[in-house]
Formats: C-alpha cells, structure tokens, sequence
C-alpha cells in the first residue's frame, strides 16, 4: 500500500508522541520524584489514554487538560507517591510547554508551501494553542484542530471528520499523520490518507486497516510525499 500523492492537498497531524515529545516532561518528573519518576510516567500516560476511550464510551465528557490532571492524580495514588498541589499544577503546566522533536520544524516548512496543514488533536484548544506558540509553529499551521469541538475523543469517527471542515478538504484529499498505531487505526477506518511516524519499535494494531505508508519521523514523511532527499 502507498500514499497517492497525486490527491493530498491538506495533511492532519497528532500533537502528543508525533509533533510534541512527550519525554520533554521527564526531567521534571525525576527532579519531583526521583527513583519513581518512570513509574508514575508510565501509569500517567497509559491511563491518560485510557481515561480518554472511557469517558468517550460513558458519555461522561472532560477537556483533556482535566483528563490529564485526573490522569496524574490515579498515576500518584497508584504508585504510592506523595505531590504537593502546587507539583501538581507544575507538572501540568508543562503541557504548555513540551518541546517538538527536532526535524519538526523543518518537516512543517518543507511541506507547507506545499500542502494545508493542521494539528487535529484530543488535547483542548488552549493546550495546544499555547504548546504551538512556544515552539515557534504558528506560522506554519493552518489550523489547530481539537475534539473539544465534538465532546469525544479519537478514535471516534466524528474527531476525524473535523479535518475535514477545518481544512476545507474531502477525506480523499488528506492525509492523517500519528505516530500512535491506535490513531493511525481510526483514521484509516474513517477514510483518510494514513502514514504512521514510527518513532519507536513498535507494531501495527490488528485491526483489519493499514497505513499507506510508514516513516521514521516527519522529515522522512516530507521527502516521500515531496519526491526528494531527507535534508
């Protein structure tokens, strides 16, 4: 299976794990916790997730900035470990300021005189809007895409279709980039375009949908959509 390159006029990216590097949090977690630093980030990002397919499946609504924190609360509990408030509230001010990985920058740019480009993402408006300007992105996406708008979160088809109204494109006509096997999962189901930003040895979901292509990070993307040499 490959992209048809011929029909993509507008590209969708996930933020967390494919634009933003979750990990830029860990040092902050160490300083906090120390020798229990990795156990609470792994309860917290897996019942992150998780909280996300629960509440979409109970009708039972949050932003994902609260989902996050209620995420964090159980990953502390669970792990035994004691945080002041005001940890907290450090920790989940670092949303706002988790760091891209490094050829992100430079991927956008190629692509963007090229195609429409967009986050289309769980987070919130605010977390994304503010994780954007402090990398610098502004400028090279044409809109910030959440679920919010929707109250249900991806894998539901509806999260996807709003690549489709916020770039103004048809599904035949985009492609959908996360380096999440779940996400990639979704998206193919939906009808959209898929490439999946394999940044970690991991394998496909069994899930009867493919990606069209695979890539080891966005700069790599860029190339074969562009026909051209990783840079």
């Amino acid at each position: 299976m490959g992209i048809n390159a011929d029909k993509i006029k507008g590209i969708a990216f996930d933020a967390y794990g494919t634009l933003f590097d979750i990990a830029s949090i860990d040092f902050l977690l160490e300083q906090l916790f120390d020798d229990r630093a990795r156990q609470v980030a792994a309860y917290w990002r897996r019942k992150q997730l998780e909280y996300t397919w629960l509440r979409t499946m109970m009708g039972k609504y949050k932003d994902f900035y609260a989902l996050t924190r209620d995420s964090l609360y159980y990953a502390l509990e669970a792990t035994n470990t004691s945080a002041t408030e005001s940890q907290v509230q450090e920790l989940m001010q670092q949303y706002y300021h988790l760091d891209v990985y490094p050829e992100v920058k430079g991927a956008l740019s190629r692509l963007k005189g090229h195609y429409r480009l967009a986050i289309l993402s769980n987070a919130n408006p605010s977390l994304l809007e503010k994780a954007v300007a402090y990398n610098g992105l502004d400028e090279l996406l044409d809109e910030i895409i959440s679920a919010d708008q929707v109250q249900q979160y991806k894998p539901v088809p509806g999260v996807y279709q709003l690549a489709e109204k916020g770039l103004q494109l048809p599904a035949e006509n985009l492609l959908f980039a996360s380096s999440n096997t779940w996400d990639v999962s979704g998206a193919a189901a939906y009808g959209l375009q898929t490439a999946w930003i394999q940044r970690r040895h991991s394998v496909m979901e069994s899930l009867d949908v493919e990606p069209a292509a695979t890539a080891s990070n966005l700069a790599e993307l860029a190339s074969m959509l562009l026909g051209d040499e990783v840079l």
